[in-house]
């Protein structure tokens, strides 16, 4: 069966994987990325019996020393069922043999009767996907260093709904024969073959002193683009599978074919168990064509572990990370949808566009019908281009496909870059559209998956080697640079023109004419005398890579104008000239490239600035020569540095007049309180909100309620403010006539009558204190007629004023 993108992510298990320098355990045959739930006990009551028999080929188990006795077995745990345990009793059972195919016959018995059983016991399936629980064997197998065949009987006696699947490879057809049965009867034959192997995890007691392998060797990519970048970094890892340390190790990378080239590097020091990653930069890649890149340790006790090669083409149109057209599996969504894609960082400045992206198609009928579409996507997930709607078809299974995208033209020079395809839901048959290609080292940000619609980009990892998804680049002009730095120069001047190093073959052309035509990357012109024009054509193995045309403008003479400015009694250097006054001025230099410069200088020469700066104060001033003066002055200068607008000194002489503060009096009768100065503007505050009272604007204040009050005067343009005065007998004398008056009626919705002693004066205020003008007439001795129609509705207080008191009563106005 074939992996479910997103749903399954199982890493690649290396080949050795060390629990312990005491013993080594090896992976045979490896995991491809296929996994079965068919082949291993599931858990389930449909596996009730399994029994099962592989054939490991003696190419698969190159890493076990011959002579080596297996200790422990187990399985290669690719998911968990559930829920809860599941498990039985299972017999291993071990046999040496020349086969490199299962040629076992399908009589259980007749399998086994030349076969050594070397477990029998409990076997609990385990909870969490990886390596299984190994079995200690009961006796120890001498391997001889030639295949084996596996063998496994289990009864189930615990199970559970959801099955277990187990690591596989796939790639040996017959390989695995073997039957299964619900019931507890075990099947006499083995009626069901298949490719899918589980892998055996073989356990025993480490014998090597002396034993470095290399696990893992790539370039950056299979298919290396030398236009957009000229280098490489080869990695390789180097794994201790030792008993102890081992120490100066010497790696070397050798590639052969496209470009030659050989390093060694040094390893100092690898403890037991322990890997190392050497990295080989700046590895040339200037030639296409292809190469093999091989990493190379000394000869140890196990000598064919100490060899790694990867395959690589150079090109300089195409981008990939596959080495050849091999395909391992095939992954992909299933029912879902979702984008695989592949990550590429375009670091070179030239312009460089994505005109087309290839798939290799696995060769499996059950894509057909279904549609996907390339995509081009930016480092943040964002679909920036894409191709058509592709419909997979019968031609496409097994194949390389090519497809062109829509726009063809967006620029990702200097640029991280996704090329991927969107894979369409099909909620009724579930289809696996993207090859993988295994390595022993993968980079995990060479793949990733993105929502369909674009967004957050997540790496794949290693477990499924890389994609075999292609691009191919076209390439726009560049910018090639000369020495000088300027496209306008003085005349009888050389520049060196220098195009990016590292291709094949540079055309360089003046004025449209081919000048230089070679490997050399840079040109030396003749001294110029006319203006001219350059640009490079360079030659990348078939690619041709057009530069941008610059156009240089000769000058036997450069002229530049400047102005500057001084102030009266400065001077101004320029050249060996001490300028002083205001004119234009000329003077003859030599420029850094040897020709003449005239330059002219437009100079003025500004005078300091004066001022006057008036001011009208109370009391005193404190002015910006930092004196307080507390007197009228007209006479004081202050001189500020370059304070003027055009720069200079700026002269200011004050002009002040100062005005005295008021002295404010104020005096007491009764309820009245009255400001002693006259000839002044007046407004009575409430001391307890430090309000002022609205409307209370003249020389006397008469209080209406109980509290303190102030006056602030305003006098020859000065302000000043009385002491607070309390006032506390509001009431005190009218309480005593408070009774003897009459209002009637009270609300009144016209005119009111007021009866009561003879009055001298009447006072209306509204709910602010403002004092309102009403109309009144006396109607008879000691009663009063009030006109009220022309007032808004609301409460008033109605003060009555009688020899020596003060009646206040409220009133309601409601008309």
């Amino acid at each position: 069966m074939k992996k479910l993108l997103l749903l399954l992510l199982v890493p690649l298990w290396s080949t050795f994987i060390t629990f312990s320098q005491t013993e080594l355990t090896v992976t045979a045959p490896n995991d491809n990325g296929s996994t079965t739930g068919l082949r291993g006990p599931n858990g389930t009551t449909v596996h009730t019996i399994l029994r099962g028999v592989i054939i490991v080929p003696a190419s698969e188990l190159t890493n076990i020393p011959p002579s080596t006795l297996i200790t422990k077995l187990g399985f290669l745990l690719a998911t968990a069922g559930g829920p809860g345990p599941a498990g039985g009793n299972i017999q291993f059972y071990l046999e040496n043999t020349t086969d490199v195919t299962n040629l076992k016959p399908s009589s259980w018995t007749t399998i086994i009767s030349t076969m050594t059983s070397v477990y029998s016991g409990v076997f609990n399936l385990p909870t969490t996907a990886g390596p299984s629980m190994d079995l200690t064997l009961s006796t120890p197998f001498l391997y001889n260093g030639g295949s084996m065949y596996v063998a496994y009987d289990y009864t189930g006696a615990t199970f559970a709904t959801n099955s277990w699947t187990y690591s596989t490879n796939n790639t040996l057809a017959g390989g695995w024969k073997g039957a299964s049965s619900a019931t507890t009867t075990p099947p006499t034959t083995l009626t069901l073959t298949s490719g899918f192997r589980p892998c055996i995890r073989f356990t025993f007691d480490n014998p090597f002193t002396n034993e470095l392998n290399v696990t893992g060797v790539a370039g950056e990519k299979g298919i290396f683009n030398n236009t957009i970048q000229t280098t490489q970094t080869v990695t390789s890892i180097i794994s201790n599978t030792s008993q102890g340390s081992l120490n100066n190790i010497p790696v070397t990378l050798d590639i052969t074919g496209a470009n030659p080239y050989t390093e060694i590097q040094t390893i100092p020091s690898i403890a037991a168990g322990a890997s190392a990653t050497v990295l080989f930069t700046n590895v040339p890649t200037i030639t296409l064509g292809s190469q093999t890149i091989t990493i190379t340790i000394p000869n140890d006790e196990v000598n064919s572990n100490n060899v790694a090669t990867f395959l690589q083409k150079i090109q300089c149109d195409t981008i990939g990370y596959v080495q050849n057209s091999i395909q391992s599996s095939a992954i992909g969504f299933n029912t879902s949808s979702g984008i695989v894609a592949v990550k590429h960082v375009v670091p070179n400045t030239i312009t460089t566009f994505v005109k087309s992206i290839s798939n290799y198609f696995p060769n499996d009928p059950g894509i057909l019908g279904n549609t996907m579409k390339g995509l081009l996507i930016n480092s943040n997930g964002v679909i920036i281009d894409s191709t058509a709607l592709i419909t997979l078809t019968s031609a496409m299974p097994g194949t390389k496909q090519d497809f062109l995208f829509l726009n063809g033209n967006i620029n990702v020079s200097s640029e991280t870059i996704y090329l991927g395809f969107r894979q369409n839901a099909n909620a009724t048959a579930g289809y696996f559209p993207f090859a993988y290609q295994e390595n022993s080292y993968v980079d995990p940000n060479a793949g990733a998956t993105i929502p369909i619609n674009g967004g957050l980009v997540s790496p794949l990892g290693s477990g499924f080697g890389y994609m075999m998804i292609e691009g191919v680049l076209t390439y726009g002009g560049f910018e090639v640079a000369n020495s000088l730095g300027s496209t306008s120069i003085c005349s009888n001047s050389s520049i060196d023109i220098t195009a990016t190093p590292g291709y094949t073959n540079y055309d360089f052309y003046i004025n449209g004419a081919s000048v230089q035509n070679g490997s050399i990357a840079n040109f030396i012109t003749a001294p110029l005398t006319n203006n001219i024009t350059y640009n490079v054509i360079i030659t990348n193995g078939t690619c041709n890579l057009y530069s941008d045309t610059t156009a240089i403008q000769v000058s036997s003479t450069i002229i530049n104008n400047i102005s500057a400015s001084i102030c009266q009694g400065q001077t101004f250097i320029f050249g060996n000239q001490t300028i002083s006054t205001t004119g234009i001025y000329s003077d003859t230099l030599s420029s850094l490239s040897g020709c003449d410069s005239v330059v002219t200088l437009n100079l003025n020469v500004n005078t300091p600035a004066a001022g006057v700066d008036s001011h009208t104060e109370c009391g005193s001033y404190t002015w910006i020569d930092g004196v307080t003066y507390s007197t009228s002055n007209n006479s004081a200068t202050f001189n500020i540095v370059g304070g003027s607008a055009n720069g200079c000194d700026s002269i200011v002489t004050l002009n002040l007049t100062i005005n005295s503060l008021p002295v404010v009096s104020v005096s007491v009768s009764d309820l009245t309180i009255s400001a002693n100065n006259v000839n002044a503007t007046y407004q009575w505050l409430d001391c307890n909100n430090n309000s002022p009272i609205a409307g209370e604007i003249s020389q006397s204040f008469t209080a209406m309620i109980n509290g303190s009050y102030a006056v602030e005067l305003s006098q020859n343009g000065c302000v000043d403010t009385s002491n607070c005065i309390e006032i506390t007998t509001v009431g005190t004398i009218e309480n005593l006539l408070f009774n003897e008056f009459k209002i009637s009626p009270n609300p009144s919705n016209g005119d009111f009558f007021i009866a009561g002693p003879a009055l001298t004066s009447i006072t209306l205020y509204n709910q602010f204190g403002q004092k309102v003008n009403v109309t009144f007439s006396t109607i008879g001795e000691g009663k009063y007629q009030v006109m009220t129609k022309q007032l808004a509705n609301g409460s008033y207080i109605l003060e009555l004023q009688n020899e020596g008191a003060i009646v206040r009563k409220s009133i309601q106005i409601i008309q």
